[in-house]
């Protein structure tokens, strides 16, 4: 008399499970500590930015500007004796990511910043390379740090700090 086999061996369930489990630990590893993350992200995105506008102002013999607020950032060009905000890539005004929070320093002075709109150019990058020289801070609320620093001649220092616990 044969014997039908009838639903899964211990063999073939633990099989399932390690898969899964792998499955799912790949899952996890891929969401980033959120937190953290955006604030180095968006310091690297920043001080790339500005190195662009820097290139930018030199291949094009054209001063540009930057206006910081406390909830984005814009990019401007000279035209006829006046700041005009650019509008195409890579330039576009960039919205702070909600959670990060910003301090400009200006000749040692931390600059109050404005809100949305109401923010006149306080970076000019001049077309021979030359920049007003800052220090834009950035924290998160897990208070982890992060500065970029640019002195007169465009060189840039960045550094992050988390929070220790």
């Amino acid at each position: 008399m044969k014997f039908k086999q009838q639903g899964f061996t211990l063999i073939e369930i633990m099989v399932v499970v390690a898969i899964a489990a792998i499955m799912i630990g790949a899952a996890v590893m891929a969401f980033p500590d959120s937190s953290n993350d955006r604030l180095k992200e968006h310091g690297e995105r920043f001080s790339a930015l500005i190195s662009l506008a820097q290139d930018e102002a030199i291949l094009q013999s054209q001063d540009l500007a930057v206006a910081i607020s406390d909830s984005d950032y814009s990019f401007y060009r000279r035209e006829n004796s006046s700041w005009v905000a650019y509008s195409d890539k890579p330039f576009v005004a960039r919205v702070v990511d909600g959670g990060i929070q910003g301090e400009l320093v200006l000749e040692g002075i931390s600059i109050k910043l404005l809100p949305f709109n109401k923010s006149k150019p306080q970076i000019v990058i001049y077309s021979n390379g030359e920049m007003t020289p800052f220090s834009y801070n950035f924290s998160n609320e897990k208070k982890s740090k992060y500065t970029i620093q640019f002195d007169g001649a465009g060189n840039l220092k960045q550094e992050f700090i988390p929070h220790e616990n």
